[in-house]
């Protein structure tokens, strides 16, 4: 089925009453933030739930030195049966060269890895042993040549015993920042975000399509007019979400007293939702951050890093993040042994980004042409006590379609992330397209006090000016001629 989210107007031909609502994720109830206290500080770096045995496997990222000038990063395995109660995952014998007794649980450092390997599954690949993959920086004393730094692949079978790749070098010299990997289906390429160079606060893509040739970086996202100076992006963790890519754009507010160095490491870091329909064009959203106010002062977080989301069996998104106490590098002010940074976890209702609103009691939408193939057509909504929806199909001249009128819409009440549109026609009900396979329609919607954030159905958005299938589709590879 086509997911249609709400980020923009563009499958809506017109909306009148509407209006676009952003949300925060709200902290889940109940639930204290958890802390591995052997480690330097905590940041969790990637959660995945294994489909065949329901279980919770998360990897974080803790500093083991710092003797060659940045952060040695070692990352650390956990499981968990409902990913709130998480346990180490110790290993005998150690796996890692730089794992002790206490920290069993470190299972890939690298020969010295520098910055951000982040945790990725890879669903695509026929190999067993290269199941599990990560990009990484390494300050090793075995560089590819003699740049500062050579950036490496390592993969794994289980995410536990790792191997590096010699020969998958993807750029030759270090950068920084958490490395997030994402399998891109309408450019066939795998991607993931970083740095442009090291130091360079921006927020730039990697390609590869066979772990063997990579691009240049990309700047996908430089700070605009609408910015203020010191400004910065700190690093961008993405994920491929019912046909789009969603990124959480970590800002960093670069204190406007810190002027010794070409950038800063005074200020907070909070996270902004952006988002694309490819994967390499990206789009601000509302630029407020999605984190919840907890009060300055109150939970102390100054800064907030989201790292992972993972839909769940009971509508939720997941959101977990590295949260701290102070800014960007106050951990140098705690005392001795203090815990200032904590492992949280957020969530969103499915599709819970954004949703189009009634301003005042009753608005509706006309969406954009789409071409039927089959199924029902369900919408993602809340609606109020007193409040419905009822819909109208239409063809493209915006005249009704015979037995889709608005009149014998069955009105949607209630608060669901599937509910049906249904229409009585001869003394029975239709609740699919099905008898439009191959047919343009649009989809026109009246809503009374009601939130809508998505739409799915089994069809292609029309294009042009001939509802032709070659017209159909939206940047899906086999779909546009």
């Amino acid at each position: 089925m086509r997911t249609i989210l709400f980020f923009d107007d563009w499958a809506v031909m017109t909306r009148e009453g509407m209006n676009r609502r952003w949300f925060t994720a709200e902290p889940w109830p109940g639930l204290a933030p958890w802390r591995d206290t052997g480690m330097v500080i905590s940041s969790m770096a990637s959660v995945i739930r294994d489909k065949a045995t329901g279980r919770w496997r998360m990897w974080a990222i803790g500093f083991t030195s710092m003797d060659k000038g940045d952060e040695g990063a070692g990352m650390y395995a956990y499981e968990s049966a409902d990913s709130f109660d998480w346990k180490p995952l110790p290993q005998n014998p150690l796996v890692d060269q730089r794992a002790t007794a206490k920290t069993s649980h470190m299972v890939f450092s690298g020969e010295f890895s520098a910055c951000g390997p982040v945790v990725f599954l890879d669903e695509e690949e026929s190999d067993p042993s290269r199941r599990y993959k990560l990009v990484y920086t390494d300050l090793s004393k075995n560089p590819v040549d003699a740049s500062y730094g050579t950036c490496r692949v390592a993969t794994s079978p289980d995410g536990i015993h790792w191997t590096i790749d010699r020969q998958a070098v993807w750029r030759r010299q270090h950068t920084d920042t958490s490395f997030s990997i994402a399998y891109n289906p309408y450019t066939r390429k795998y991607q993931w975000t970083g740095r442009p160079i090291l130091g360079d606060r921006r927020v730039s893509l990697d390609q590869t399509a066979d772990w063997r040739t990579f691009e240049r970086p990309l700047v996908i996202l430089h700070p605009d007019p609408m910015d203020p100076p010191g400004l910065e992006f700190y690093g961008m963790p993405h994920f491929f979400y019912e046909g789009y890519f969603l990124g959480f754009l970590w800002r960093m507010w670069g204190a406007p007293n810190d002027l010794k160095g070409s950038t800063r490491f005074l200020g907070p870091v909070d996270s902004e939702l952006v988002y694309s329909i490819n994967g390499i064009n990206w789009n601000r959203t509302n630029r407020r951050s999605i984190l919840p106010d907890r009060g300055l002062g109150k939970e102390g977080y100054r800064s907030e890093y989201l790292h992972g989301l993972v839909a769940d069996d009971d509508g939720w998104l997941r959101v977990y993040t590295a949260s701290r106490i102070g800014e960007h590098i106050d951990r140098a002010k705690a005392a001795p042994g203090e815990n200032i940074a904590f492992n949280t976890m957020l969530r969103f209702r499915r599709d819970g980004f954004c949703a189009l609103e009634t301003h005042s009691d009753t608005g509706t939408i006309l969406m954009r042409g789409l071409l039927a193939h089959k199924g029902p057509i369900l919408l993602n909504a809340v609606i109020g006590r007193f409040g419905s929806i009822r819909a109208e199909l239409r063809k493209l001249d915006n005249t009704p379609i015979g037995g889709f009128e608005l009149d014998k819409c069955i009105p949607v009440t209630g608060d669901g992330h599937f509910l049906p549109l249904r229409w009585n026609h001869d003394g029975g009900v239709l609740e699919t397209v099905d008898g439009l396979r191959g047919k343009p329609f649009r989809l026109y919607l009246q809503l009374e006090q009601a939130r809508l954030h998505a739409v799915r159905v089994d069809a292609d958005l029309v294009y042009g000016f001939v509802p032709e299938t070659n017209l159909a589709g939206d940047y899906l590879p086999g779909k546009c001629l």
